[in-house]
């Protein structure tokens, strides 16, 4: 995915918005979101109980509907279902969960949810980068991508008088990617040497801006700031 084709959308640098949404809009909006059947199978019911959630955010929030650089939609709110990998969209806040709609997966539609950016990718070679991914930052020679990956815990219950219930859970175990400029994804592994192994053609750079700041790599936030220094190299390669 190109990298001017991002920086485009996440700085808004884009097309006036359409100031009236007539019948040719409506029609165009339709071609983007279609009905999800949310109660065709037991495996979309949530338990009663749980910890955690399943989603980016619980609550649906507003957003921008994205086709090639161009806002098509920007009244309606969305919410990222991670467990299903689907992005859900309501026209209304107060519409009831039952008219829920789905976005069309489609690598030319993005989403841009308050100040998130989230792009769709597909991959028949590697199906395992396939789905919605945020984007974190727009890069110089490499973009990097997280996978909002939720792990569900089934809930136990107690064997005996002397242990509690367990609630069934939904853990974060977000994936990182690097993504270079042809669009080639590269896994970030969750330890922290295997994570500074990353950057191997900087590695004596980074491990002194490293330990200088004294950053935790296993942070997101402090894994942002080595990114974008491992980036700022011209001859920056994995």
């Amino acid at each position: 995915m190109k990298k001017a084709l991002l920086t485009f959308v996440l700085f808004g640098l884009v097309g006036s918005l359409y100031a009236q949404y007539d019948d040719a809009l409506n029609e165009s909006t339709r071609r983007f979101v279609e009905y999800a059947e949310r109660y065709s199978s037991p495996s979309h019911f949530l338990p009663d109980d749980y910890n955690g959630t399943p989603y980016s955010n619980e609550v649906f929030l507003p957003g921008t509907i994205y086709e090639n650089n161009k806002a098509i939609v920007s009244d309606y709110f969305f919410r990222l279902n991670a467990v299903e990998d689907e992005m859900e969209v309501k026209q209304n806040l107060e519409d009831p969960d039952t008219e829920i709609k789905v976005l069309t997966k489609s690598p030319d539609i993005y989403v841009k949810i308050m100040n998130d950016l989230f792009v769709y990718h597909a991959s028949e070679a590697t199906p395992e980068e396939n789905g919605y991914f945020q984007v974190l930052v727009v890069g110089n020679n490499y973009n990097l991508y997280k996978k909002l990956y939720k792990k569900f815990y089934p809930a136990k219950k107690a064997r005996n008088s002397f242990e509690k219930d367990i609630l069934a859970s939904y853990k974060d175990k977000p994936i990182y990617y690097l993504v270079n400029q042809d669009g080639n994804f590269y896994s970030v592994p969750s330890s922290k040497n295997k994570r500074l192994k990353t950057f191997v053609s900087k590695k004596t750079e980074i491990n002194k801006f490293i330990k200088h700041a004294k950053m935790d790599i296993t942070k997101e936030s402090d894994f942002i700031k080595v990114f974008k220094y491992f980036d700022s190299f011209k001859d920056a390669s994995l």
